[in-house]
């Protein structure tokens, strides 16, 4: 995965959380891992995803759901600009989803995302062959990173779950707007969102 990706979550994670869980996570790495962090990531460079699955793991084993998916918002609030934003906005929810399989491919070079079913209120993604995604609170983080995205659209009651059916198949249902099927199991992105620090952008 590229460099940048990890920079951003470093970044969001000491926003919210301090520098412990940076350092729970340091302390998990293998020998090489930690001599490439310590060398100082480099955001076009490509690292072995196992670094974001470490960083999650240690998150997870102190976070609720609830503080994962906040998490996983804070990432994208804090990469994001606000021109990146306005395109969003522009381009709508099913536009945003119908591209996510390429913003796959940009960041990583493992896996597939496919976008399995989509209609003007509900998405499934599923994410396949990529089982390190499966790893503990990984999955989690990830499905509301991207719906957080859809919120970015400018739709609001965005919710999302996500099922890890298997290590190769991964499924977030994100809903929007009214829904009849959100209920048990979803967590609420606007409700993550207004607890964002404004230091996140």
């Amino acid at each position: 995965m590229r460099g940048l990706a990890l920079l951003n979550d470093l970044a969001a994670i000491r926003a919210l959380h301090g520098e412990a869980p940076v350092l729970r996570f340091v302390e998990r790495l293998t020998p090489s891992q930690r001599a490439e962090y310590e060398a100082g990531l480099l955001p076009g460079r490509w690292y072995d995803e196992e670094l974001q699955a470490r960083l999650f793991a240690a998150l997870g084993e102190q976070l609720d759901d609830a503080s994962l998916v906040r998490v996983g918002v804070a990432i994208v609030k804090y990469h994001v600009s606000r021109t990146q934003r306005f395109l969003a906005r522009i381009a709508g929810p099913r536009r945003l989803m119908q591209r996510s399989s390429g913003l796959w491919s940009y960041w990583r070079d493992r896996g597939r995302l496919v976008v399995e079913a989509l209609d003007d209120t509900s998405a499934r993604v599923a994410v396949l062959d990529h089982p390190v995604m499966a790893s503990p609170g990984y999955a989690l983080i990830y499905g509301a990173a991207s719906a957080y995205a859809v919120y970015l659209s400018g739709v609001r009651e965005v919710r999302v779950r996500v099922d890890v059916e298997q290590p190769s198949r991964i499924v977030a249902h994100v809903h929007w707007a009214p829904h009849a099927e959100s209920a048990a199991g979803f967590h609420s992105i606007d409700a993550a969102v207004e607890t964002l620090p404004d230091v996140l952008g």
